[in-house]
Parts: structure tokens; C-alpha cells; sequence
């Protein structure tokens, strides 16, 4: 594994794993044999104050050249105006990710029903002994009112 600089796309959202807060991250990142997908949860550290954070995330991790869990340090650069860099090391990942920001689920932020915005739910977040991460995004409708 070399060190790589990448561009990607960040989801942040609320998380709690039983009474600990923190947040859900799912990143997608570089092209080709560059490409990488985290899903973590970063403990103690807000999904809406990324800027300068500093910890140590546990999760899944996959890259061109296999699949690895486990914890990953992450340092937040400047985090503003939905753009941020991260640097990322741990199993499988040793990069520079500058990134866009969403608040939303990666599969969207917006109802398939009416088109309205969609409310997520602090995400439920379980991390299993092998080092990986469960957590699965709520979100309704408040327009309509449909999940």
C-alpha cells in the first residue's frame, strides 16, 4: 500500500453506538486501482463538526486490492461550505482525501415519492468484534410522510 492523494465524496451523519455519540461516514473516493470505500463510525466527534477533528474511526474498508476492518485514524483539515480533506491511515487506506460534504445518506437526500427533502434519524451504529461497522440510516419523509 503507497500513499495516494484522491478526491471523493463524504456522508456525515449523526450516529450513537449504545450511549456513545459520534459519527456515521461513508466515503467513496479515487478512481481505477486508487478507489477506495470506507463505512466508519467516528466516536466523540459531532457529524456536523468535522472541522480540524482528530480520532480513530472503526469500520470497513474497500480498496482495489481486497476488503479490511479495523480502526483507521482520520485528521480533518479544513472542513467548510461542504468541502474538506482528510488524511486517512490504517488497514488498507494510507491517503489524502479531499472530498465533498453531504448531511444525507449516500443513496440520497430526497423523497422518491414527492421530491422533499428527506429527515434522517441518528443512525443506530453496532461494531462487531471483527473490527467492522453495522449502521443502517433511518430517514422519512416529513411532506408526505413516507420512509
Amino acid at each position: 500500500m503507497t500513499w495516494t492523494q484522491v478526491d471523493g465524496e463524504l456522508s456525515a451523519l449523526p450516529a450513537r453506538r449504545g450511549d456513545e455519540p459520534g459519527a456515521y461516514l461513508w466515503l467513496t473516493a479515487g478512481e481505477r486501482h486508487e478507489q477506495v470505500t470506507a463505512e466508519l463510525f467516528l466516536p466523540a466527534v459531532a457529524a456536523d463538526e468535522l472541522d480540524s477533528a482528530l480520532g480513530i474511526a472503526i469500520g470497513t474498508i474497500h480498496a482495489a486490492d481486497g476488503e479490511w476492518t479495523g480502526e483507521v485514524r482520520l485528521q480533518f483539515g479544513r472542513v467548510k461550505d461542504g468541502r474538506g480533506i482528510v488524511s486517512a491511515s490504517g488497514p488498507g487506506i494510507d491517503a489524502d482525501i479531499r472530498f465533498t460534504l453531504s448531511s444525507h445518506p449516500r443513496d440520497g437526500g430526497f423523497c422518491r415519492h414527492c421530491g422533499a427533502e428527506l429527515e434522517v434519524a441518528v443512525v443506530s451504529v453496532i461494531t462487531p468484534p471483527d473490527g467492522g461497522v453495522i449502521g443502517t440510516p433511518q430517514t422519512r419523509c416529513g411532506a408526505c410522510g413516507k420512509d
